[in-house]
């Protein structure tokens, strides 16, 4: 039908163990070989590590339940706002 709809990006987060699509982008992004997560923006180097080694996450709580620990410097906490 016309118009066509664009089509909407999707995000690979990590939900319950298992990577799945998400039209909203993670909230956190982790580093999988030392399992940490912070803020997208975090100035520790999480956002500057390669695309092969991250992980993104939606929720605070979908990073702990995977085994992630907050990182040091930016203190992710469940009762961030975003």
């Amino acid at each position: 039908p016309w118009p066509m709809q664009p089509k909407k990006k999707l995000y690979k987060v990590l939900k319950g163990g298992r990577i799945v699509l998400s039209e909203i982008p993670g909230r956190y992004a982790g580093w999988r070989q030392g399992k940490i997560f912070g803020w997208l923006d975090c100035q520790s180097g999480l956002r500057k590590i390669k695309k092969e080694n991250s992980v993104f996450f939606l929720t605070w709580e979908d990073a702990i339940a995977a085994g992630y620990r907050p990182c040091k410097l930016c203190r992710p906490t469940p009762g961030d706002k975003y």
